[in-house]
């Protein structure tokens, strides 16, 4: 099969901050439709900072992409395609780092000066700036950002909505761009599934079956010795765990009911979720779930050490050191479902979104910058839709068409929990913890009140402005 931090400089966080605070800074809101400018730019100059992420330090990337692949080239013509239509030059800083970019468009924000007149980050070093009131323009008036298929969903943009407008947008149409970046997933050693002569758990997903029981039941069946050495059913992250089963039973994070927020965490069906979780993780399935709760490599699945692992998206598909790259037979199944979940309907969880592209109120040309993006982000020919995607992904990455499927369903119900703010407090805690649920959560009342008067009120004023929901 063809398989195509550094830390942020303190002082200049520490004056950036100190300005922010000390200064507020009228909200620009520009006036902009598409006839304000033609497709001629007549020579202009943009510059695009880019990074690869901030946990791919030193990884040479070309927009995103692994160099050499079919991706990055295709970018790449479209790059110059875009300079001979537009009668541009598009200079593009491509950093593997997403605090070496935001450190530097941080600066000439403080500063006044112009450096980037677009950049693409990590969402959590993007929300400082989002929520500064008055240094990166608002998109809903310079893009058609109610194209989801194409700049992403509400829920996927919920850090880059605030107040009254959309500060950033995915490019949602570059399907490894993206699904490098979204939502955590199961992934499954197949060869050792056929080993046991175990059902290949997908089938659980295919006919519906993937439920919470279920999930109990292969933990069992699947831990087992060998060679004197025990072979566990699953290695989970015990914070990822919680999320993730928390959201599997039909919950969200947080929604917007009669105009006052609820967070998930203090419904019923979210303090089943918690319960659950907790019973899985500490009871029924201990023994069966590898005792190092945290790796971010993926070892314990490579050697034969686990046979599911859950990992974030881009430690599946990100680079050449991910998953897919390293193991010849792996298939991805969703967290399976809780009693209050929408039959089919499998949801994922993400702390950060890798690229996320914005306007600084300090570019040349915000018009010009907007039709840079639009241009850019278009689909690639020949995956105009999700089922051209994932018979891609199925051919190029994955091995079996029901991998690529999930893998694009769950990432279509992602959902950030807030995770930089706090919002983890409790959820995390679920599996981590021997406190009773319900003490966890009265202890932890009044984070979740500040929680949602800093943060969420003013995202869902965001959300509400940009897409009337």
């Amino acid at each position: 099969m063809n398989r195509s931090f550094r830390s942020v400089s303190l002082l200049l966080l520490l004056i950036f901050i100190f300005c922010s605070c000390a200064e507020t800074v009228e909200e620009i809101i520009p006036e902009y439709s598409s006839g304000d400018i033609g497709t001629n730019l007549d020579g202009l100059k943009i510059n695009w900072g880019f990074s690869m992420s901030r946990y791919k330090e030193g990884v040479d990337n070309v927009f995103g992409f692994i160099p050499g692949t079919v991706f990055a080239d295709t970018a790449l013509e479209r790059k110059k395609q875009i300079e001979t239509d537009y009668n541009c030059t598009i200079s593009v800083d491509n950093d593997s780092s997403s605090y070496v970019i935001a450190d530097r468009l941080s600066a000439s924000l403080a500063s006044g000066s112009r450096l980037y007149d677009l950049a693409t980050c990590d969402t959590s070093v993007l929300a400082n700036l989002v929520r500064g009131n008055g240094y990166l323009y608002g998109l809903s008036t310079l893009l058609n950002v109610a194209n989801t298929d194409k700049y992403g969903t509400p829920n996927m943009l919920q850090t880059m909505l605030w107040k009254n407008d959309l500060y950033g947008v995915v490019p949602f149409a570059w399907p490894d761009l993206l699904y490098t970046s979204t939502g955590h997933l199961f992934t499954v050693n197949e060869n050792l599934i056929s080993q046991l002569g175990q059902t290949d758990p997908r089938e659980y997903v295919e006919n519906q079956t993937w439920n919470w029981d279920k999930l109990e039941e292969v933990l069992e069946a699947y831990t087992h010795q060998e060679a004197g050495r025990t072979i566990y059913g699953m290695q989970c992250h015990d914070a990822y765990f919680a999320m993730n089963m928390f959201l599997s039973n039909g919950v969200a994070f947080s929604t917007f009911e009669d105009g006052k927020v609820v967070c998930g965490a203090y419904t019923e069906p979210g303090k089943v979720a918690l319960e659950r979780a907790r019973s899985i993780y500490k009871v029924t399935c201990k023994d069966y779930i590898y005792p190092d709760t945290y790796t971010s490599d993926g070892s314990y699945l490579i050697n034969g050490d686990v046979v599911m692992y859950v990992t974030g998206t881009g430690g599946i598909i990100g680079t050449q050191d991910s998953l897919m790259y390293k193991m010849d037979n792996i298939g991805i199944l969703p967290f399976p479902q809780g009693p209050n979940a929408t039959p089919g309907v499998y949801p994922s969880y993400y702390e950060q979104i890798t690229y996320a592209t914005c306007i600084p109120v300090n570019t040349t040309d915000a018009g010009a910058a907007a039709l840079i993006i639009d241009a850019m982000y278009e689909p690639f020919e020949g995956l105009e839709t999700k089922e051209d995607i994932a018979e891609y992904m199925a051919e190029q990455i994955f091995f079996d068409i029901r991998d690529a499927q999930i893998f694009i369903e769950s990432i279509e119900h992602t959902e950030y929990g807030f995770f930089w703010e706090g919002g983890r407090s409790v959820i995390e805690s679920a599996c981590s913890s021997d406190t009773p649920i319900s003490s966890l959560l009265e202890s932890n009342k009044g984070k979740y009140d500040q929680l949602v008067e800093e943060y969420l009120v003013p995202h869902y004023e965001g959300r509400i402005a940009v897409y009337g929901e």
